[in-house]
């Protein structure tokens, strides 16, 4: 029989809580630091293998869209192999696909292991929350969450500065190891303080939607990959998109007969939590967008080294948990609706005056902005989870969170995608030199920016559904 919590806590005594939490803390900035430092070394990537955006971007949306579907088998993995296994697993595997990176002679190697690292970590990822909640509930349970709040919101600013540091020392390769201490750390640290009780009972997951879902969402993104490089009316482009069109009804189908389903579509009923879901995924888009948009333009535009790209980013995580706890203390005094749309409004702004500011901007001038993008990012994140989860009963609020999560990273894959697609286009448009490459750039920020403003409306929409509802 496996320890469960309170074994643990009775052999570790009233300092268990806060090892845990430390350990958990160290898990999720080590998926975090894989995921947003990859950003900073496209570059180098692209040089090394001679590989243009469209390809180079799936390093990026590849892992977004793994990491998407792991995160609907982390409740069942979490409770058939207990938190243990399930983190020293999922560990393992990531850390020998970031080794076998370091060896990869060809990009779709590398984008195959970047994929597998997502899924691994969409599975360990929610398990922190999970343990949070559990091992906190008898008090002190907002002080641990705003402590593991901080931690994962350093992370993001961490990344991209150590990371762009020693790709300027020692190569791309850096993004791959730089992660692996924690891991070593965390799988040794869960073999003492990780529960490792677990249900051999637990229904077992559809594995016939899973599939569906994860081959829609990964040929969907295929397909605007491809349509990049080869235009809409090739098959590679074509087939792909009426495959992903095909599984995902196919998905919908299933779900919608399943006294289980993999994705909770009754949520979807609640107009409050249609609106949240559109909100949900612009900011996936704008989130993650943002995160790979400015490093490249940086790198390629203004000629910045990963280096100095990450540097400039370093604020930028610093405002974000700033304004998260902002955000948060607001968020009890303020309606989510009126939240949600300040916080796109201001997110709106940095990206048009990104755009406008254009080529040869000042460090401080383009430091500014992007400090500003997440002030409104900040704003987002609280408001958001209030107001998608306010609707429902108490029954339905695990599932809502995890659902919105769930739409809030596809958002990011898919975003990240589009964006490239958009930037490609524009910059073929616009006669395929460097000042069409900057003006790709100004345009894509503007995009951003706009859609960011068209949310407004569903954001609005959370608060008048919910007054309906009362």
């Amino acid at each position: 029989m496996g320890q469960d919590l309170e074994a643990l806590r009775g052999r570790f005594g009233a300092r268990y809580p806060q090892l845990l939490l430390g350990l958990l803390m160290l898990g999720s900035m080590a998926m975090i630091l894989a995921s947003t430092s990859i950003n900073v070394a496209l570059p180098a990537i692209m040089d090394d293998f001679s590989i243009g955006r469209p390809l180079a971007q799936w390093l990026s949306t590849g892992f977004l869209a793994a990491m998407t579907s792991g995160l609907l088998l982390a409740a069942w993995s979490q409770a058939r192999l207990g938190a243990r296994r399930t983190v020293q697993l999922g560990l393992g595997v990531f850390g020998l696909a970031s080794l076998l990176a370091l060896v990869a002679t060809s990009a779709w190697q590398l984008i195959a292991l970047r994929i597998v690292m997502g899924a691994c970590a969409g599975i360990i990822q929610p398990l922190a929350m999970v343990l949070i909640f559990r091992v906190y509930s008898e008090g002190g349970r907002g002080m641990a969450l705003g402590l593991y709040g901080l931690g994962i919101m350093v992370a993001p600013t961490l990344g991209p500065t150590i990371g762009g540091y020693l790709i300027d020392h020692f190569g791309w390769g850096a993004v791959f190891w730089l992660p692996l201490p924690l891991c070593l750390l965390v799988l040794v640290g869960a073999q003492w303080l990780m529960p490792s009780d677990r249900d051999r009972q637990t229904p077992g997951v559809d594995l016939w939607a899973f599939a569906l879902l994860t081959v829609s969402v990964f040929a969907l993104l295929g397909a605007l990959a491809e349509a990049q490089r080869f235009g809409w009316l090739a098959l590679v482009a074509w087939l792909p998109g009426m495959i992903g069109l095909l599984c995902g009804g196919a998905f919908l189908h299933r779900s919608l007969g399943s006294s289980r389903p993999l994705l909770p579509l009754q949520l979807w009923r609640h107009a409050a939590f249609r609106n949240a879901s559109w909100v949900a995924l612009v900011l996936g888009l704008g989130l993650y967008g943002s995160t790979y948009l400015i490093p490249l333009f940086l790198q390629t535009v203004e000629g910045y080294s990963a280096g100095e790209a990450g540097l400039l980013l370093l604020p930028t995580g610093v405002v974000l948990g700033l304004a998260s706890f902002l955000g948060g203390w607001l968020s009890d005094r303020l309606s989510a609706a009126v939240l949600l749309a300040v916080g796109l409004l201001v997110f709106a702004l940095s990206s048009a005056a990104l755009g406008v500011a254009g080529t040869g901007s000042s460090f401080l001038v383009l430091c500014f902005w992007a400090c500003v993008g997440r002030v409104g990012l900040g704003l987002l994140l609280p408001a958001l989870s209030t107001g998608s989860l306010d609707i429902l009963s108490p029954q339905e609020l695990a599932l809502g969170a995890g659902t919105i999560t769930f739409v809030r990273q596809l958002g990011g894959a898919f975003g990240v995608n589009l964006l490239t697609f958009f930037l490609e286009w524009r910059h073929l448009a616009a006669g395929g030199d460097s000042a069409a490459e900057a003006q790709a750039f100004e345009q894509c920020f503007w995009l951003v920016g706009i859609l960011f403003m068209l949310a407004v409306v569903p954001a609005w929409g959370v608060r008048a559904a919910k007054h309906r509802n009362r």
